[in-house]
């Protein structure tokens, strides 16, 4: 059943509100907000007009605004994913003056609100595999995992969060009924902010004691869990030297898409000692 007003109740900023969106006028906003929260150029925004026919075939528009204004978003679209139909999340943002506010969090725990109201049991979206940021909030704070990886997705892009890199995205499955995803929704909300220690497994990628980018890749994957290394900023890192960070994303596809053939997923985030890990675990021994 539609709602004006979410009936998410995690603390949120003073004065932030999420509302689902159906107006036309509403859905203009997010065009600038498109291009405030990712860099884009006009032809590279998602369409008002998109959306809304997305809102009367099974999707959904959530805003979250303060003092009238749209700050954040998030946009889900049908999709048929063999026999089930799960909700594609194509876009979630928050304006960088609000970010790191948990308005994010709220966002896509209304969402996930909205769509167990609307029948979904699965919330899937894309995300880049080198942002580290994004990845501990998808694995880490939502408890999503990852089995399947695109190269070069969307081809070659120049907005400034893309610009340099090929468009690699790891696809985030966020199974809602999942315990653990449940356990993680309790506020008050704070496993983003833990700092673990580097995961005691193998290591297939890997900055080593000498600053060197390091690859290990066996003839055969028989270990229960393996580790790979990302920057702690990718945007940093494309300043500082473009070519490593081209080899790096090298090594993390490599790494991944041989993971995953082998029968293991991207189970969990892990940051420690100035590191970023992905952890990935054999497929029969995933919960979810």
């Amino acid at each position: 059943m539609k709602q004006d007003l979410l009936p998410f109740h995690a603390p949120l900023s003073s004065g932030v509100k999420i509302r689902e969106l159906h107006a036309m006028n509403d859905l203009l906003e997010t065009i600038d907000l498109q291009k405030d929260v990712w860099g884009m150029q006009d032809q590279e925004t998602t369409s008002p007009h998109t959306m809304k026919a997305a809102t009367v075939a099974g999707g959904g528009v959530l805003g979250a605004e303060a003092d009238g204004r749209l700050i954040g978003f998030c946009f889900g679209i049908a999709a048929k994913r063999g026999g089930d139909v799960w909700l594609w999340s194509h876009m979630t943002g928050v304006h960088p003056d609000f970010q790191n506010a948990g308005i994010g969090f709220a966002l896509k725990q209304a969402q996930r609100e909205w769509a167990l109201a609307n029948g979904y049991r699965v919330i899937a979206w894309t995300f880049d595999p080198m942002q580290a940021g994004n990845a501990n909030f998808n694995l880490k704070r939502l408890g999503a995992t990852a089995r399947v990886y695109y190269v070069n997705h969307y081809g070659t892009m120049q907005d400034e969060l893309n610009a340099g890199l090929a468009s690699d995205r790891l696809e985030a499955q966020w199974q809602l009924d999942n315990p653990r995803v449940l356990e993680l929704a309790k506020p008050p909300q704070s496993i983003g902010g833990q700092v673990m220690k580097p995961p005691a497994v193998a290591k297939l990628v890997y900055v080593d004691a000498t600053g060197a980018l390091c690859r290990s890749m066996p003839a055969s994957f028989d270990a229960t869990q393996y580790g790979i290394e990302i920057p702690s900023s990718i945007a940093a890192l494309k300043a500082e030297n473009m070519e490593r960070a081209q080899t790096w994303q090298l090594h993390l596809r490599e790494a991944i898409t041989a993971l995953l053939g082998a029968g293991y997923h991207v189970s969990e985030f892990v940051r420690g000692d100035g590191a970023n890990w992905y952890l990935m675990s054999r497929e029969d021994a995933a919960s979810a």
